[in-house]
């Protein structure tokens, strides 16, 4: 069955509120031979208080010099709300116990300038100290930045967090399919932190778990019966709420209010013909011909 996934697993690009620069002693990279995804981020001693700017839940982006070259290399987590002193007698005596969400390969590295970031001045995240996003000059559109480095980042996450891609990916999509006239990125972005407050991904998830261990671990469409399963061997579905969030507000929602459907059948019941919005049954009746 489908773990469990914590919320503290699930991100979306909004999430990454702050940035930091990084160097390593020995002026190669920093981070990047990690033994485990779980690590102690370095701060300046001089600004030991900085290390607790991020909140837990809040991910970082990390910034490094790699062979002179500017790259992104990692986005992490604090994992609690502690100061961890090293006791060595550097100039970064200080840090804050982080895990890795995503991390890019040395033979694959994120140059800035290949980025939507090319252009900004780094001058002000420079001294090793963390720097939200939305307070770097140059920035007029926050949402943007940070989806271009989610999209940068986004093959390079660990496993137990690869979840967060395929939600805010589901998230993105379902969003289009309602409203098409809802073009402007940051919207959508915005948008997309709603659907993380609202939705709560353990029914979402449980649904699912029931449905794999019924079905002999083949989750199917309930309208056109696609298997992800059986065309690319993975236990992949999505899940639509019979009842929309954004027609009800604030509700309960049981196991009984959500049904298994595949991308293709989920956006055409989040698209209105002639108006309306059609029921599973409807699009079912469409499918198979017998719609009238």
């Amino acid at each position: 069955m489908l773990n469990n996934i914590s919320r503290n697993n699930l991100f979306t690009p909004l999430d990454i509120i702050w940035i930091k620069n990084v160097t390593s002693s020995t002026n190669e990279h920093a981070y990047m031979d990690l033994e485990s995804e779980d690590f102690v981020l370095h701060f300046p001693t001089v600004h030991r208080n900085n290390a607790l700017s991020p909140s837990v839940g809040e991910l970082i982006l990390i910034h490094q010099k790699i062979n002179s070259i500017r790259c992104f290399t990692h986005l992490v987590t604090p994992i609690d709300n502690s100061i961890v002193d090293t006791k060595s007698e550097s100039n970064y005596r200080f840090g804050r116990r982080v895990k890795t969400v995503a991390i890019s390969p040395l033979n694959s590295l994120i140059p800035v300038s290949s980025t939507i970031w090319a252009n900004v001045s780094f001058q002000g995240i420079s001294q090793g100290n963390v720097c939200r996003i939305d307070k770097i000059s140059g920035i007029e559109n926050t949402d943007e930045y940070l989806k271009n480095t989610w999209d940068q980042l986004t093959p390079f996450f660990v496993d137990r967090f690869k979840q967060s891609v395929i939600n805010t990916n589901s998230y993105l999509n379902e969003i289009e399919s309602q409203d098409h006239d809802l073009s402007v990125k940051e919207g959508k972005m915005k948008l997309v932190s709603h659907y993380k407050r609202e939705r709560n991904r353990e029914i979402v998830n449980r649904k699912k778990e029931i449905a794999i261990a019924i079905a002999n671990d083949n989750l199917k469409c309930e309208v056109c019966n696609f298997s992800f399963k059986k065309k690319f061997g993975i236990n992949f579905i999505e899940c639509h709420h019979l009842n929309p969030i954004s027609q009800t507000g604030k509700t309960e929602t049981t196991l009984d209010d959500l049904a298994l459907v595949c991308a293709n059948c989920h956006r055409m019941l989040h698209r209105k013909i002639n108006g309306d919005f059609m029921s599973m049954a409807q699009l079912r009746q469409k499918i198979n011909g017998t719609a009238h």
